[in-house]
């Protein structure tokens, strides 16, 4: 989850230092206020690859053992989700982010 922390991260910091350029009246440039969405739309990806590896290890798990309980698979599913969860919540700060402050340039 880290790559997808990074992704977040990173939206989140030139989301700030967009901010700061718009409050000082400089000009801001699209590719970076694209790059805020652009870098959550990654974090939201990193997620769901995160999403897919941890089925596969779970899938895994369950063809090693051969019979497995519904409680262990479905704390195995809940445990797979919490990446996809994360990415989404990254993803959507930042596209709210791109959003706002896109209003804020074209005004």
């Amino acid at each position: 989850m880290s790559i997808i922390t990074a992704f977040g991260l990173s939206a989140f910091v030139i989301a700030i230092y967009t901010l700061t350029l718009v409050l000082q009246n400089k000009a801001v440039s699209g590719k970076l206020l694209n790059s805020i969405l652009y870098l959550g739309s990654m974090a939201f990806f990193a997620g769901l690859v995160w999403n897919a590896l941890g089925l596969y290890e779970i899938l895994d798990v369950i063809q090693r053992m051969g019979n497995v309980g519904q409680t262990a698979l479905a704390a195995g599913l809940k445990a797979a989700c919490v990446s996809t969860i994360w990415g989404i919540i990254l993803f959507f700060i930042a596209y709210v982010s791109w959003f706002f402050l896109r209003l804020k340039v074209s005004a």
